[in-house]
C-alpha cells in the first residue's frame, strides 16, 4: 500500500511546485513565513533556557492599609539635613550623665568595646566633636525624598561636575549595610564623579552616583509593616532608579547592600548593565562543599582554590567557625527580637555609640581585638566614626535598622533561599583580606555565573567604601571598563 501512495504523493507535491508561479505577493510573504516559524523555532528551543529571576511583587509599607485611590506623590523632593540647639543640648545631657563601667585588665576589645577607651570616645563627643560642622559636611552632596510604596526615601544624587569630551557618565547606585550608612560613600563619591582629580584614569568612564538610605536607616522612613526584607529593598530601589530616568545602570554593595544589589539583578536583570560587590553571601552546604573545604588545604588546585584562597581561608575552623561566632553575636539578638535591645540603644547615645564602634573595629581588622583602643584611630577619624553613629541617633533608626535582620532571616535562616536563582548579569567581586568570611571564586560561580573581575584586594575590610575607598574606586573603574567593552 505504501508503495503505491508516497510515489503518487511525491509525485504530486513536484507537480505543484513546477506549476508555482511566484507574484510580486508570494515573493514576500513566502520569505516572511519562513522568518515566522523561523523565530517561533527559536523561541521555542530558548524557552527551555529561559533564565529564572524573582518575582518584582509590589509592596505598602505606609501606616495603615494602601490607599484605594488616587495615585502615590511620585516627586523628587530637595532635602537638607538640619539640627537645632535642643538636639545638642539633650545628647550633652545624657552624655554627662554616661555611667562608667570599669574593664577587666588586660582585655583590650576581647570582651566587646574597651570601657576605658570608650571614656575617652565620649570625652571628645561631648566636649570637641561638632555636630553642626558634621551636618554642613553631610549637605555637601545634593540629598532628596521621594515616597515610594506609603514611605519616604532618602537618597543623595552626585552629577560629575566636568566631563571630559569623548568621556561616558554611567549611573551608579552605591548601597551601604549596617551598622553603616549613606555616610559610608562620601569619600569614594569624588573618586568616580571627578577621576582625573585624583588621579584615576580608567578608560572612558565616569560615574554619576545615587546612593539611598535603606528604610528604616538614617533619614530613611521606617517601614510601618511587617516582613520588609531585602526583596522589598531591591523593588523600591529599581523604582527609585526608573523614578530618576534611568533604565540600565551599574550597581555596588557591601554587607546587606550586596544582598540587595544581588536580588536587584535577580528581579530585573535587564536593567542592570553589572554588578560590583565587595562581600559575597553563599551559606549552602553539601557533601561535595564538605569534601572541597577538607582537600582544599592540601591540594587546593584540585578544588578550583588558588594560593590566596588557602591562605584567606585556612585553618578552616578558626577562621570560618570560631571567628564568625565570635563576631555573630548581635545577629542572633536583631534577627530575633531586636526591639529589646534595641529601645536600650535608642535611649542612650553612649551604648549606641559602643554597639555600633564595636563593629568598626574588629570588622577592620580582626588583629584590632588585642589593641585597647580597638585600632578605630588608624584607620578612621572619631569625626568621622561619631558622625556615622550620629546619623543614627538623631533619626531614631537604631531599632528599625536592627529589625531588618528579624524580616530577613525569619524567611531565609540561612540568606541562602535566592541562591537558587542565578545572577547572569556582569559581575565584579573585590575580595578584601580582612573581610568578616573569604568566598574563593570557584564558590562565587555557583551564583554569580557571569564574574568579569575578582580581584583579591591588597589590604581593607568589612567597611571598604569607608575605608580604603581609592582601592575600592580602581576596581569598580576596571570592573565598568571591562563590562563596557563585551
Amino acid at each position: 500500500m505504501w508503495r503505491d501512495v508516497l510515489p503518487n504523493a511525491w509525485e504530486s507535491i513536484l507537480s505543484r511546485i513546477r506549476s508555482f508561479e511566484y507574484s510580486q505577493k508570494n515573493a514576500v510573504l513566502v520569505p516572511a513565513a519562513a522568518l515566522g516559524v523561523g523565530g517561533m523555532l527559536l523561541y521555542w528551543l530558548r524557552s527551555g533556557h529561559k533564565i529564572k529571576t524573582i518575582d518584582m511583587g509590589d509592596g505598602w509599607w505606609g501606616p495603615g492599609e494602601r490607599p484605594l485611590k488616587g495615585k502615590e506623590d511620585a516627586s523628587i523632593r530637595p532635602f537638607k539635613i538640619e539640627t537645632s540647639d535642643k538636639e545638642i543640648e539633650d545628647l550633652h545631657q545624657r552624655l554627662d550623665r554616661f555611667r562608667f563601667t570599669p574593664h577587666v585588665e588586660g582585655a583590650a576589645f576581647h570582651y566587646g568595646f574597651n570601657s576605658t577607651y570608650l571614656r575617652k570616645v565620649v570625652a571628645y563627643w561631648r566636649n570637641q566633636f561638632d555636630w553642626r560642622k558634621q551636618v554642613e559636611v553631610l549637605n555637601k552632596y545634593p540629598h532628596f525624598h521621594t515616597t515610594i510604596e506609603g514611605i519616604d526615601i532618602h537618597f543623595i544624587h552626585v552629577k560629575p561636575s566636568y566631563v571630559p569630551h569623548g568621556r561616558a557618565v554611567r549611573p551608579l547606585l552605591l548601597v551601604h549595610g549596617w551598622p553603616g550608612s549613606f555616610y559610608e560613600f562620601y569619600k569614594i563619591i569624588p573618586l568616580l564623579t571627578e577621576p582625573a582629580k585624583h588621579g584615576l584614569n580608567e578608560g572612558d568612564v565616569v560615574f554619576e552616583v545615587i546612593c539611598p538610605s535603606i528604610p528604616g536607616y538614617g533619614f530613611s522612613e521606617a517601614p510601618h509593616q511587617k516582613e520588609f526584607d531585602s526583596i522589598a529593598t531591591a523593588r523600591i530601589f529599581h523604582k527609585l532608579m526608573n523614578r530618576l530616568g534611568f533604565r540600565e545602570y551599574y550597581i555596588q554593595g557591601g554587607d546587606w547592600g550586596s544582598r540587595i544589589t544581588t536580588n536587584m539583578a535577580q528581579m530585573l536583570p535587564q536593567s542592570v548593565k553589572g554588578l560590583h560587590l565587595n562581600l559575597v553571601f553563599i551559606a549552602r552546604q553539601s557533601l561535595g562543599r564538605l569534601i572541597c573545604i577538607m582537600l582544599g588545604a592540601y591540594v587546593p588546585w584540585l578544588v578550583g582554590f588558588t594560593r590566596e584562597d588557602v591562605r584567606r581561608f585556612y585553618p578552616y575552623m578558626q577562621k570560618n567557625v570560631y571567628d564568625l561566632l565570635r563576631e555573630s553575636g548581635y545577629m542572633h539578638i536583631q534577627a530575633t527580637k531586636p526591639d529589646t535591645a534595641g529601645c536600650g540603644l535608642n535611649d542612650s547615645p553612649v551604648g549606641l555609640a559602643a554597639y555600633i564602634l564595636e563593629k568598626f573595629s574588629t570588622w577592620t581588622d580582626k588583629s584590632f581585638l588585642r589593641q585597647d583602643d580597638g585600632g578605630l584611630e588608624s584607620k578612621y577619624s572619631l569625626d568621622e566614626l561619631l558622625t556615622n553613629v550620629m546619623i543614627y541617633w538623631v533619626t531614631s533608626s537604631i531599632v528599625p535598622s536592627m529589625r531588618y535582620y528579624k524580616e530577613n532571616f525569619s524567611k531565609d535562616p540561612d540568606l541562602s533561599a535566592h541562591n537558587r536563582v542565578g545572577v547572569y548579569v556582569p559581575t565584579g567581586i573585590a575580595a578584601f583580606p580582612q573581610e568578616i568570611a573569604h568566598v574563593p571564586r570557584v564558590w562565587a560561580k555557583d551564583v554569580y555565573k557571569n564574574i568579569i573581575t575578582y580581584s583579591y584586594m591588597p589590604r581593607g575590610g568589612h567597611f571598604a567604601a569607608f575605608e580604603e575607598p581609592k582601592l575600592l574606586a580602581q576596581d569598580i573603574m576596571q570592573f565598568v571598563q571591562k563590562v563596557e567593552q563585551l
